[in-house]
């Protein structure tokens, strides 16, 4: 077991690894390396055809094997082997070839082995939201939470929320926690579309809200339609624009229903959806929005809010214990059941929006960042060395 001055720490990015997921990855790595004299080296291991995500990670050593691409002869041999002997002796054998100390968010590798292992475990949604899921998808969750409780040295959760829901899951294996609170960059501007260009690619004029959330259920969409039906009503013009995917495989039809209610409560003209977008562009329109809005009826740890704090902008978010934890500084609080509060919420930060402020914010937003995020990866860094030494 390296105890030494390096620990090489394994990363699994696999085909389906959810945009969330990436994005955690890749501010995680740049945390780790903007520690002086860091003493943890992240290591991402994929199959060969992912090559296309590598992009995404520049600078980082990868190792890639076809092990890990789906319906190879060596992904059937791998998962023949963990389903006989519950163990993952194939990339047990790879990890250890490429003198790897910890595997990190990740499946555990079966019995006690002397790769320690790192698990993490997002948020406990489906205890809080169970309406979201089927009965087979919350079994299948319960299941391998208590896998990864169970076969993991060290547990990573983003908050004292899932810590405090973790001790309820499995306070047998409560003691294994560490809290890692996930601090993510600020979008690059230096490449950021300008706002006279996004404007005309979009179709759109005027101040706006931003709300750069995936259309899944637990999101919230609907409870912004309801507050700018109320802000039309009050003559108030206001609008959102929505970007993400709108794909939500549990719940096929939810983003076509949900325009259809748009449509249906006459705001489509305040309630764009932009869909996915280029980095670039997704970047202007956090740089010049006047507020990001996140309605979210759970999260384990919110990215778009966690990156309106690291570009100081106003935040317009749901009054739920983890926005509360995150704590930004220029956020603005709603009960996210209340249209009502929303579109009050709306308007003050609407009426309150000062460019000069804002830009001088931003820019001390900026100027805290590097402290902030190396205070992130000092974390994730000793938290490393004591699972190593568990």
């Amino acid at each position: 077991m390296n105890t030494g001055k390096n620990i090489r720490v394994a990363f699994l990015l696999l085909p389906g690894h959810w945009l969330g997921g990436k994005n955690y990855l890749r501010n995680l790595f740049t945390a780790i390396r903007s520690v002086p004299g860091s003493t943890v080296t992240p290591v991402i291991f994929t199959g060969e055809r992912q090559a296309g995500e590598l992009s995404n990670f520049p600078g980082m050593e990868v190792v890639t094997d076809p092990m890990f691409d789906p319906r190879t002869p060596s992904w059937f041999a791998r998962r023949v082997a963990m389903k006989s002997i519950s163990q993952d002796l194939l990339l047990r054998r790879l990890l250890r070839r490429h003198k790897i100390s910890v595997l990190s968010h990740s499946f555990h590798l079966g019995r006690q082995d002397e790769i320690k292992t790192i698990g993490w475990i997002p948020d406990f949604q489906h205890i809080h939201l169970p309406e979201f899921f089927t009965q087979e998808e919350r079994a299948h969750r319960s299941r391998e939470f208590m896998n990864i409780c169970r076969n993991s040295d060290t547990l990573v959760v983003s908050s004292e929320c899932a810590r405090n829901d973790l001790v309820s899951f499995a306070p047998q294996y409560a003691h294994k926690a560490q809290l890692l609170r996930f601090v993510a960059s600020p979008m690059p501007l230096a490449d950021a579309a300008s706002l006279p260009d996004l404007m005309q690619l979009y179709d759109f004029t005027g101040p706006y809200f931003l709300l750069p959330n995936q259309f899944w259920a637990h999101k919230n969409h609907r409870i912004v339609i309801k507050a700018l039906q109320k802000l039309k009503l009050q003559n108030r013009k206001i609008q959102v624009l929505a970007t993400g995917s709108s794909k939500d495989y549990r719940n096929p039809s939810f983003f076509p229903s949900l325009m259809q209610y748009a449509a249906d409560s006459e705001v489509l003209d305040s309630f764009r959806v932009l869909g996915e977008i280029p980095f670039n562009h997704l970047s202007g329109l956090m740089q010049h929005a006047t507020a990001f809005l996140n309605p979210s009826l759970f999260e384990g740890w919110s990215t778009s809010v966690e990156e309106g704090k690291s570009m100081g902008k106003q935040i317009v978010l749901s009054d739920i214990p983890v926005h509360r934890e995150q704590a930004p500084k220029r956020g603005i609080f709603f009960n996210p059941e209340d249209s009502d509060g929303l579109a009050e919420a709306m308007a003050t930060a609407f009426d309150g929006f000062d460019g000069h402020q804002d830009a001088a914010m931003q820019e001390r937003a900026l100027a805290d960042f590097p402290l902030r995020q190396r205070e992130f990866g000092e974390v994730y860094q000793a938290i490393v060395r004591k699972t190593v030494v568990v």
